[in-house]
């Protein structure tokens, strides 16, 4: 991989990163409702409350910074996650267009979309959404899991149920985020060439790139 090459994934890894703890924090407010919920489906069955009967009882109960207990878990996880969602891209589609006689095709982005899809549930997403459900549990019978540093709470964690706990519902995860990624890289790409393709002139690197990103978005949403 040359020096260009090689300054052009790490400016993506970075840039992804970012993007991925800003996303989280913007809309964490909905991601806790939609958890809570979930438990209280688990806990209570058919009948639970409504999102803003929800955020009202949170916020009148342990006050507004409580909506974002595990944010923190989340926007580490989900930066992290970009990261390592990119770098596997990168790698496998390089060696399989390497194996391939150069060809850069369909195929060649699936199978590295599944590639990543699996190395970031692995790694960063199952782990991270264990511990995000964690604290949101904790957060909501008044405890302060969420109030502490991401280490101290894997450690709290690990203590409590064990390293393997971090990888409970790996298989679902496996399966959603490895087609997830299959179907947005594709997409992206296919996307993105077509629209460089189609108006050489109009779009630059930076629309075709937005454009493509919107429409592989809505289709793995």
């Amino acid at each position: 991989m040359d020096k260009k090459q090689s300054t052009s994934t790490l400016t993506s890894i970075l840039a992804g990163g970012l993007a991925g703890a800003s996303e989280t924090v913007v809309t964490y407010p909905a991601e806790f409702v939609k958890t809570r919920r979930q438990l209280e489906v688990s806990r209570l069955g058919l009948k639970t409350p409504s999102s803003l009967s929800i955020l009202r009882s949170t916020i009148s109960n342990h006050g507004v910074s409580n909506i974002y207990a595990g944010c923190q878990t989340l926007a580490a996880s989900n930066a992290i996650k970009s990261g390592v969602r990119f770098f596997s891209f990168e790698t496998s589609k390089r060696y399989l267009t390497r194996i391939s006689g150069g060809k850069n095709n369909t195929m060649v982005n699936v199978v590295s979309g599944l590639s990543a899809g699996v190395t970031e549930s692995i790694l960063v997403v199952t782990p991270g959404e264990s511990l995000k459900t964690r604290v949101i549990h904790d957060a909501s019978s008044g405890g302060n899991l969420g109030k502490q540093s991401l280490p101290r709470i894997i450690s709290e964690v690990v203590r409590r149920e064990g390293v393997l706990s971090l990888w409970k519902g790996l298989t679902p995860v496996l399966c959603k985020q490895a087609t997830n990624s299959a179907v947005r890289f594709a997409t992206f790409n296919a996307i993105r060439d077509r629209l460089r393709s189609a108006w050489p002139e109009k779009m630059g690197g930076t629309t075709a790139t937005l454009m493509a990103g919107a429409g592989s978005g809505v289709l793995t949403v």
